[in-house]
Order: C-alpha cells, then structure tokens, then sequence
C-alpha cells in the first residue's frame, strides 16, 4: 500500500504480527489473535484516509501563508511608497491623512484590532484576586482558532461510523495519532524565538505564542484520543487488562507511546497560565526536561513500527536544533571575546534597575528590539526578555567625545548620524522589580553601599523592532510605568530623521503615565539628551502624568513638556491628537494589558475616520 505525503511517497507497514507475537509469548489461542488484531497493528486504521487530510491541511497551510505574505507585503509597499513620496515635500501629506479604501478600516476596526468581547484582550482574566489565567485572544485571532480546531475535530470524525466498534476505534486511532504527530509540527515552529516567519511576516512572537499553546493543546487532547482507542480496543479483547499490560510491558514501541502521551499530559498541565505564571523560571527548566522526554518518546513510537510519520519527527528535531544553534551561535559571537561581557547594575527610584550591558562585539539595535538577559549566578540557565531603552554610540577617543559632546550642547548632529542605525557594544535596559528575577537583582543592588553591583552574564538577541514609523507624520507613543524602555529609541530615531529629512514624521507626542516622580530618574539621562537634539521643540512634545503624586506637581512654563496629577484619558488624547494629525497616524503603546485594552477601545473608531494604525508591544509568556 503506497501512501502520498504531502509530495513524497512513503511505503506504509502492512499490518503486523505484534498480536500473534505477544499470543504465542503467552500460549493464546487463535480467537485471542482475533480479538487484539483491531489494537496491535494497522487493521481498522484508514491509512488513505488519514494521508488524505493531511496533505489537505498542508494544501490549506500553504494557501493561507501565500495570502498572508501578499497581505503583509502589499502593506509594506504601500507604506515603503507612502514614505517615498513624502519625502520629498515632507510638510505636505493631506493626501494621507485620509483612507484610500473603504474595506480596510472596516476589517482593521472590526476584525484585526478587535478584542473578542467589549475592550478585554491583555488584560488577565482572573478566577481570584491570587489566580491569574491568562489573556483572551484577539477577534482575528480567535477566529483563526476556532477554524483550526474546528478543522482538526471535523477530520477527527470523517469516519465510517457503520463499521464495527472496534473497527471505528481503530480508524480513531490511527486518524488521532497522526493528527497529533503533525500538529507537533507548527506546535514546534511556532515557539521558536528565531522562527523566520516572524520578520518575515512582520508578526509579533507573541503572537506566535499564542497559537503555539494552542497547536499544543490540541496535540495532547489528539494524543490522549489516540492512547485512549488503543487501551478500549485492548481492554474489550479476550485477554483484557492481561494484553494491555504485555503490551505495555513487551513491546518497546507501546512503552514510549505511552511515555509520550503521559509527558504531553503534563506539559498541559504544567503549562496552564496560573502555574507557569506563579512558578515561570521553574516551569521553564520543567518544560524543556518533558518536551525533550515527550519528542524522544514519540520518535521511538514511531521508529518502532517504522510508521511514515517518522520524518516528520526528524522535521520537528531540526527545528529544534536549529533553535538552539541560532541562540547559542548569536550569544557567542555577540557577547564572548577578549573582554567577555559585563552586566552593571544600578539601583534606581521606584523599586526599578538599570541594567547596562557592555557587550564584546558592535551589534546593531533597532528602535523596539527587546533582549533576552542571562545572569547565570543569579537565574542560573534561565532568560528574561527587556526591551532595549538605550543603545549608546560607539566609543570614542576622549577627543572625539568631547567635539561630540560640544556640538550636541550646541544643537548639533555629529559626524554619524543619529538617525542612522547605529552599531553599538553598550547597552541599557530598565527593569522594574516584580518577583523572582527583577526583585533579586533590585534587593541585591540595594544592599550595595552604592546601590550598583557589576556580574557576569550575556544576551541573546535583538528581537522584534519589526514596525517601522518612518513613513507616519504623525506618531503618538504611549507608555506605562517601565513601558517607556519601548518608546525612548523611537523617540530618537524619528527626531533625528526629522531633522536630516529621512522619515515622515512632523508631530511626535509621548504619553507616559507613572505612579510618583521618583520613576523620571529612570531615563533622565537619555531623555536630557533627546531634548537637546535639533528641532526638538518643532516636533517634540511629551506629557507626563503622574497617577499617584506624593505632593504638590508643578506645571512649569515649558510648552512642549508638561506635567499632570492623575490618570490621563486616554479617549481624548488620542481623540485630539487626531484631530490635529499631519498625515497618516500611528499610535504605539507599551504597557499593563488594562491600558493596551482602553488604547485600543480608543483607537478603534477612528481607523474608518482617517488613516491611523495601532501597534502594541506586549510579553504575554
């Protein structure tokens, strides 16, 4: 019997003898052979059947992902072409204040920026005030889920139902089994911080993320179905609990199938949002331990048999390696050399840390990149994502340093560009201190007479910094609390180009909510900078709300900075800020889950009034 898959042939095993086998190991009789033909091998298992609906799903793969790459590249050429033709007579752009199509806000406000129900998408949902669990997805994405769950429990049924029990059981079997083996495929794919369909398409990881869990959860439910036929196949036979247990115990390729389905039960478990948020560091090392346990298993199931899913095992292993190769390839060259790379940490104002990290090779940051930051004498192998608040130049001669630091006081550009991407060694990040990681190294540095403390560690990275402002002449960059780690590059980056006549952008507001002033020290050093840089009054203004004010808050005299007591609103900021856009608008936030939701619920209704894009920044692991 020859089966197609996707484009290759593979030649299925005829069905085996594992029932007679295990029969003369313990002296049964024909009828026994019978009786366990349906549970030890491939009879009753639609092998046609279940090759069919797999290369049908490889078909719909492939057609989805062409439509999304002509969605996501026709997006970036009409931007890369908005850009273009605003360059060259950047203070006119009324022709891209307004929509040039009526279906695109339409399906940008009801579908793709749509939470699932009212405004509820970052925020958690908890079951207690100690029970966090986890985020709803979006409309789009959640009708992504339904259509891909739906899928897979429409071809779990595609049975013939008027067989035997026993027969129907099996072609169960067999269709869960291999329904589970593929979908361990993007399961895998989709987990990988290097996954090159993340640049490729623009998407975010965690995005990315949120369909890995869910192509998780239905393998192991598909994993489960499939162990389950196989025991009430095994139980109704003759030899009942007596052949399961042979089973179990004389053949190797049932022993790991059903330390696979075991290992799968428990990374389900383990994954559930409370415990993975309550124990994240532990859940991480856990983690890897069973999916390596649960792939072993699964391949030795396979390989026993000699069953033609075993190449999609080997798919599954290459892009595992390849994950791992990529991080430990990119954290080398970047950070291990001559010097090595250290990590100081500097204790700031509002129970936060300034993490500066001296790498031992030029890389080049993008504005909202993020790291992974490793110090292993304090998490040991484990990671925590930070975005990238600041990317210093390169070093300079101390009379270098000191030309450039005449002329940014003089209001000028130095020789290398600021809006320019900028190879750099030295970089920092502001982390707030929350629990486990964040809190140890704030408590360790407030121990130090100095309030710093210097370690080794590395980072793997950058990631992100996909979206791109450029071609908007209007952006408004809202932050919360340590959310302003993603605006400060932004920031930067488009004053710059709108002083050397290299992005569209006219207006840049930044909104940033923190609960006391003490929080400004954070990146008061960066910010003293930008407000020094060219044209910053013309382009630049901030306001800064302080929700929590220990005392009286000054207004001062500054128009393009501002300072107000309380929480902002947001529906008539970003209201007004429409109101008076020059060209198309992008609106950027990066915050808690409660204020992404009430930025996008004011967003919203605007996309069908005039051409504005909202883009958030988000780590929901």
């Amino acid at each position: 019997m020859t089966i197609r898959l996707f484009s290759r042939r593979v030649e299925a095993p005829a069905s085996d003898n594992l029932a007679r086998r295990h029969g003369l190991l313990q002296g049964w009789d024909a009828s026994g052979y019978d009786s366990l033909k349906f549970s030890f091998g491939l009879e009753g298992v639609e092998q046609d059947g279940n090759f069919f609906w797999v290369n049908m799903f490889g078909y719909m793969l492939a057609v989805i992902a062409f439509a999304l790459l002509v969605l996501r590249f026709s997006n970036m050429f009409f931007k890369h072409a908005r850009h273009l033709t605003i360059l060259s007579n950047p203070e006119r752009q009324q022709y891209w204040k307004l929509n040039r199509s009526t279906w695109w806000p339409w399906l940008n406000r009801h579908l793709l920026m749509a939470p699932l129900h009212k405004k509820k998408h970052n925020a958690t949902f908890q079951l207690s005030a100690a029970i966090d669990n986890g985020t709803l997805p979006g409309r789009w994405h959640f009708l992504m889920l339904v259509v891909y769950g739906g899928l897979n429990l429409a071809w779990c049924l595609a049975l013939d139902w008027t067989k035997e029990h026993k027969s129907v059981v099996a072609a169960l079997r067999g269709r869960t089994g291999t329904l589970a083996a593929l979908n361990l495929i993007p399961t895998v794919l989709f987990a990988l911080r290097n996954n090159p369909l993340i640049s490729i398409l623009q998407v975010s990881y965690d995005d990315f993320n949120l369909f890995h869990r869910w192509a998780a959860r239905i393998t192991i439910f598909e994993a489960i179905a499939h162990t389950a036929c196989w025991m009430d196949n095994t139980l109704r036979s003759e030899q009942g609990m007596a052949a399961l247990t042979a089973g179990l115990r004389d053949e190797g390729s049932y022993t790991w199938g059903m330390v696979a389905t075991c290992a799968f039960t428990f990374l389900g478990i383990q994954a559930w949002s409370p415990f993975r948020h309550a124990f994240y560091e532990t859940f991480l090392g856990v983690h890897r331990i069973m999916v390596l346990l649960s792939f072993f298993g699964l391949y030795q199931h396979l390989a026993k048999h000699g069953l033609p899913q075993v190449p999609w095992m080997y798919l599954v292993f290459a892009f595992y390696i390849f994950e791992w190769v990529a991080r430990f390839a990119w954290s080398a060259y970047y950070n291990f050399g001559k010097q090595g790379c250290r990590v100081h940490i500097e204790a700031m104002p509002g129970e936060a840390c300034r993490v500066t990290i001296h790498l031992a090779r030029e890389w080049t940051p993008k504005p909202g990149c993020n790291v992974h930051l490793y110090i292993p004498s304090i998490m040991g192998p484990h990671s925590h994502p930070f975005s990238v608040a600041w990317a210093y130049p390169p070093t300079a001669s101390s009379k270098e340093h000191k030309e450039r630091s005449l002329s940014q006081l003089e209001g000028g550009i130095h020789a290398s560009s600021p809006h320019m991407l900028q190879r750099t060694k030295q970089i920092s990040l502001i982390c707030r201190a929350r629990t486990g990681f964040t809190r140890t190294i704030y408590e360790k540095a407030c121990e130090q007479p100095n309030k710093t403390f210097e370690a080794w560690g590395f980072i793997e990275g950058p990631y992100g910094g996909h979206h791109s402002l450029d071609s908007y002449g209007t952006c408004l960059l809202i932050a919360g609390g340590v959310g302003i780690t993603h605006q400060v590059m932004y920031i930067k980056h488009l004053l710059a180009g709108a002083h050397a006549g290299t992005t569209a952008t006219r207006r840049i507001l930044l909104v940033w909510s923190i609960p006391d002033s003490e929080s400004l020290e954070w990146i008061r050093p960066w910010m003293d900078e930008i407000l020094r840089m060219p044209d910053r009054k013309k382009h630049l203004r901030i306001k800064l709300f302080i929700t929590k004010p220990k005392g009286r808050i000054e207004q001062g005299s500054s128009e393009s900075v501002k300072l107000f007591a309380g929480r902002p609103n947001w529906k008539t900021l970003v209201a007004e800020e429409m109101a008076h856009r020059e060209g198309a608008m992008a609106v950027t936030c990066c915050g808690s889950g409660g204020l992404a939701d009430t930025v996008r619920a004011s967003v919203r209704p605007l996309t069908t009034e005039g051409c504005v894009d909202y883009i958030e920044e988000a780590f929901s692991y």
